[in-house]
């Protein structure tokens, strides 16, 4: 779960080494043309393979035919860290991670985005030249060392909003302006619909991620997503009424499936899986054999160390870090933290001694109970948080391993329920 946090949290950036290995090729046949006037284009790279490009990335290319061949055309990107560096995961943990605005050329760029079959789109801005030289002038004094480094966020402060900051700022304020309605999609909804063909990494930052991602957000919080910033910018008009993109220049173009538009939910999907993890649990504690003791032990075991692991930095992530999006995660009630114990009860529980199976009685006694909550606060707290995947995989699972342990210590069933399996005392290992 944190290594999906830790590949989604670099969504957008790129690494120098990556850059700086690729090798020098010329931009698309078509994609520059010589002129005399300074030009100023937002690039837009497309989604890739690796779960850390997943969001895609944007860029600013500024190209002054009077600079020298190597310094004409110069990639400014908000997105650069140290992928090497000894500290990455304790400061992605603590949610202190500092990213810079590095300056790399336009044919290393396009190369590096071309090996990895990343689309690169380039828009052409209808700046004057005073706009032109503003923004230069800015890149350059931001990317010196004392300047280019920021605290990043990956909602809230990333490569995409940098470039959105960048652009309103020397546009007198007219994208945010132009962006100030309704986005019709939470943070979450694009999480859910950008990471749809990774489900390991979809279910991990579902559960991860609290209820703050839920809340409505505006067109310029949407600008998050480097997508969100090109079409928004094909939709402004300069003070001149002339479009503010003046050309769009298609630079490399993968050969991938597009994003959806819709976000899924995997709601069924992940019902399934635990339905079947609750129905496989309680048919081995049907089972009057040493074997099925063995195998249901080991099963609530699994079960209760993942959960448990999973509920312990979800506390992590709420409590100890600067994580804003994981705090208030109701999430930790459907994946409770005191189901790690249930690994050092399972040994007792499969020989039957009470005071084990009495302990993992109220232990799955517990979590079945917690997660119920958890399903009814859905939609009833004024800060209702979608935890519509892991309730779909851990409810099911919690109520079939509570009827499991039930039935293996002897509890007496309600009168509805088949008494074929009921026992009134606990069965002896064999």
């Amino acid at each position: 779960m944190l290594l999906g946090l830790l590949l989604v949290g670099a969504s957008c950036l790129t690494r120098p080494s990556l850059a700086q290995s690729a090798a020098q090729t010329p931009p698309a046949a078509g994609g520059v043309r010589a002129g005399d006037e300074p030009r100023v284009s937002v690039l837009t790279f497309g989604p890739g393979d690796q779960t850390f490009s997943k969001f895609g990335h944007d860029a600013l290319w500024v190209h002054d035919p009077r600079k020298p061949p190597k310094q004409r055309d110069l990639v400014f990107n908000y997105g650069t860290f140290r992928f090497d560096s000894p500290w990455l995961i304790a400061d992605f943990l603590k949610g202190r991670l500092s990213y810079w605005l590095s300056v790399s050329t336009l044919e290393r760029t396009i190369a590096t985005y071309r090996s990895a079959n990343r689309s690169v789109i380039a828009q052409e801005l209808a700046l004057t030249r005073e706009q032109i030289e503003a923004i230069t002038a800015f890149l350059v004094e931001n990317a010196k060392p004392r300047n280019a480094a920021y605290r990043y966020d990956y909602y809230r402060d990333n490569c995409a909003t940098r470039i959105r900051d960048v652009l309103d700022r020397h546009l007198g304020g007219a994208l945010r302006a132009s962006a100030s309605g309704p986005a019709p999609f939470t943070y979450r909804d694009h999480t859910r619909r950008l990471t749809v063909d990774a489900p390991a990494l979809f279910f991990a930052l579902d559960l991860a991620l609290g209820p703050l991602i839920d809340r409505p957000i505006s067109e310029w919080e949407e600008m998050f997503l480097p997508a969100r910033v090109e079409a928004k910018l094909e939709q402004l008009k300069t003070e001149r009424g002339e479009p503010l993109v003046r050309r769009r220049i298609s630079l490399f173009e993968a050969r991938r499936a597009p994003p959806l538009d819709e976000a899924p939910s995997f709601r069924w999907g992940w019902l399934f899986l635990g339905a079947a993890v609750g129905a496989a649990l309680f048919a081995l504690g049907r089972v009057e054999q040493r074997w099925a003791r063995a195998s249901l032990a080991t099963g609530l075991a699994l079960l209760g160390f993942v959960a448990g692991l999973l509920g312990i930095l979800l506390l992590v992530l709420w409590l100890a870090t600067d994580h804003e999006v994981t705090y208030w995660n109701q999430n930790v009630l459907v994946c409770p933290f005191w189901m790690i114990a249930v690994p050092f009860l399972a040994p007792g529980f499969a020989r039957s001694t009470p005071r084990h199976s009495g302990l993992m009685m109220r232990l799955f006694a517990a979590a079945a109970a917690t997660s119920l909550l958890a399903l009814s606060l859905r939609g009833v707290l004024p800060s209702s948080q979608q935890t519509g995947p892991a309730l779909s995989l851990f409810v099911p699972a919690w109520l079939g391993a509570c009827a499991a342990v039930w039935m293996r210590v002897g509890r007496p069933w309600p009168r509805w329920m088949p008494s074929s399996s009921a026992r009134s005392v606990a069965v002896p290992p064999t």
